[in-house]
């Protein structure tokens, strides 16, 4: 279950490390012609500016979907939420870092994910459980989407 959690976690990190300054750039932009935009609105009030990307996939019988915040200096922070084949979610949150389109996450449980953002909608990469085992994976990238403030967690569906 960790698996998923990491891999997901991969692909939002490198997504939003690469958007963070992208959409700094466009918001301070926008802001000198049209007024102040969200982000300028959180760098205002001392937050950070972040991308948000949601992940989904699945993993053996479950599904994942995956909240990921991005900020600027290359930070990621997210909300894992694995759907069991029964029904019961269970929720991981992850942190870790992005550069270039690499990702690298990890879940307090010590396992890892190293991942890539293979294009605009892809990311893939290998979780590496803490007794050794290592799982693939691929999922399906949404931008620019709506997560919960505090710890960037998918909404519920």
């Amino acid at each position: 279950m960790c698996l998923a959690c990491l891999v997901c976690l991969g692909a939002q990190a490198v997504s939003a490390a690469e958007a963070a300054p992208e959409a700094a750039a466009a918001a301070s932009v926008s802001g000198a012609t049209t007024g102040p935009t969200a982000g300028q609105e959180s760098a205002a009030s001392d937050s950070p500016v972040e991308v948000r990307e949601l992940w989904t996939g699945s993993l053996y019988s479950s599904t994942y979907r995956v909240g990921l915040c991005f900020s600027a200096q290359g930070k990621v922070r997210g909300v894992v939420h694995l759907r069991l084949y029964n029904g019961k979610v269970d929720v991981y949150h992850i942190d870790g870092t992005v550069q270039n389109n690499d990702i690298e996450a990890h879940h307090s449980s010590g396992h890892k994910f190293k991942g890539r953002l293979v294009s605009a909608d892809t990311v893939e990469g290998v979780i590496s459980l803490k007794n050794g085992m290592n799982i693939k994976l691929e999922g399906k990238r949404a931008h620019d989407v709506a997560l919960v403030p505090e710890d960037c967690a998918p909404l519920p569906q």
